[in-house]
């Protein structure tokens, strides 16, 4: 026999799982509300962290720099010409290639020169034999004046002839000075033509490494014509265009990082040796000229001097015109 179910039992039975679905509802809710508080504190957090890193590098790496990318590496370059006309005999270097002080780069045609030197020499004999000439010349106008002198003394010969003989000794005297001042002019256009016979070798005077070969053997050059472009590998610093707002906070000594596109993995260091004393719009071809109506206001670089330090215990070659970045880092910050 079946047993009947109630309305209370039915109502009670039903309020059950209403109860149960509320509370877990209301859990899930305060489940959402925690989890999204944890994010937003995770989220503060990395944000928090990832300032003071930024803070950190700032103040241990940046905190007092100052930098600039407008730089390259500056030396000593050196135009080795000629000085007289010449045609080009002989060439003993080459682009890259190291030279010595002293050492013999260009030799040029002397034939020229050396048929004038035979010329020269040969009128250098001639006056010096002109000289002894001129000196028995003079010689014998003394003893011919002494005599006369004796002569005239005596009443032997008559004044007119005295005053002749006397004439002809300072004639003589006249004649030897201009005996002996033409050796010193035929000397002195022996040296010249020597002179010139040493400008046909022409040596650089520096130690360094060629940068440009501008001409060829067989090639005829002006006086100051440039033969080779040579720098100087001894003398190399890095000139800097920093803005003219920077230039405030460097000043001479101030330790340098130097970075050079050519080398990543090699250091250098260096110190400022000077600021230029004006902007480098100054040295271009055509000076800005701010006087007209039509101005436009542009921040103006002044270049800085800064020496150059390898750090690497394998050092590498510097060569003009790499690219390079600096940064100053100033002491006063």
């Amino acid at each position: 026999m079946s047993k009947e179910t109630g309305p209370d039992e039915v109502s009670a039975d039903r309020a059950a799982p209403d109860k149960s679905g509320t509370n877990t509802a209301a859990g899930n809710q305060t489940g959402k509300r925690g989890s999204l508080r944890n994010r937003i504190l995770i989220l503060v957090l990395v944000l928090a962290v990832f300032s003071a890193l930024i803070y950190t590098y700032w103040y241990v790496n940046l905190r007092g720099i100052v930098s600039t990318d407008d730089a390259f590496i500056d030396g000593d370059l050196i135009s080795l010409g000629s000085k007289m006309l010449g045609r080009i005999e002989t060439i003993n270097a080459d682009e890259g290639d190291r030279i010595d002080k002293d050492q013999l780069l260009v030799l040029l045609d002397d034939s020229d020169l050396q048929a004038q030197k035979v010329q020269d020499e040969a009128n250098l004999e001639l006056a010096r034999q002109n000289v002894l000439l001129a000196r028995v010349s003079l010689q014998r106008a003394q003893e011919d004046y002494n005599r006369a002198s004796t002569q005239y003394k005596s009443k032997v010969i008559p004044q007119e002839q005295f005053d002749h003989i006397a004439k002809a000794l300072d004639m003589t005297r006249v004649q030897y000075d201009i005996a002996q001042a033409r050796v010193r002019a035929a000397d002195a256009h022996l040296q010249v033509i020597q002179t010139q016979l040493e400008n046909t070798r022409i040596s650089t005077p520096v130690s360094g490494i060629i940068a440009k070969k501008w001409a060829l053997p067989g090639d005829v050059v002006q006086p100051g014509q440039a033969i080779f472009t040579i720098y100087d590998n001894n003398k190399i610093w890095v000139t800097a265009n920093f803005e003219e707002t920077k230039l405030a906070a460097i000043h001479p000594g101030d330790p340098v990082e130097i970075s050079i596109d050519a080398y990543d993995n090699v250091k250098f260091s260096g110190r400022v040796l000077m600021i230029g004393a004006a902007a480098a719009s100054q040295f271009s071809l055509i000076p800005p000229n701010n006087a007209s109506g039509n101005f436009t206001k542009v921040t103006q670089r002044v270049p800085v001097k800064i020496s150059v330090e390898q750090t690497s215990s394998d050092p590498v070659p510097l060569l003009p015109g790499m690219s390079v970045e600096v940064k100053v880092k100033v002491i006063s910050g």
